[in-house]
């Protein structure tokens, strides 16, 4: 039986982070790997009078996020990949914190990687920490790797 890693990544850099203290600190022989990235779905609403190929703003917006979360998985799982791991990858669209929880959930993680973007107190305050929300829900061990201070200063 293996031991099955869900590392949860975005497309703020810190994927290589996430990747990087995977292939450190886990030996690929022992370990399955599930790259995910959770896309917020983007919503909109057309009337059916604008017909069948009108694409809203947000349509093609929705796209550009899929497209460029595809890129990002790709990236992450070749590099995984090349570190000698057993490595998936899958794009949901959904709330960032219930898709990674969701997917730990069924797929039976033990492990589940996130990153934390190093903030200063007032940006705490207003932004909503997933990493926090998923250390305090998951039922599986958490691994919370923070974003180095000099690259949040930038």
């Amino acid at each position: 039986m293996s031991y099955k890693v869900l590392v949860a990544i975005d497309n703020t850099g810190l994927s290589d982070l996430v990747t990087d203290a995977l292939t450190a600190q886990m030996n690929p022989a022992q370990v399955e790997v599930r790259v995910l990235q959770v896309v917020d779905p983007v919503l909109y609403a057309a009337s059916s009078e604008m017909g069948p190929t009108f694409q809203p703003e947000d349509a093609v917006r929705r796209k550009q996020l899929q497209e460029e979360a595809k890129g990002t998985l790709k990236m992450a799982e070749e590099h995984v990949r090349k570190a000698g791991f057993n490595v998936t990858s899958q794009m949901v669209e959904t709330d960032p914190e219930e898709g990674i929880l969701e997917l730990a959930e069924k797929w039976g993680a033990n492990l589940i990687i996130v990153t934390s973007h190093a903030r200063k107190r007032m940006a705490r305050f207003f932004h909503h920490s997933i990493s926090q929300a998923i250390v305090h829900r998951a039922r599986c061990s958490v691994l919370v790797l923070k974003e180095r201070e000099e690259k949040a200063a930038a």
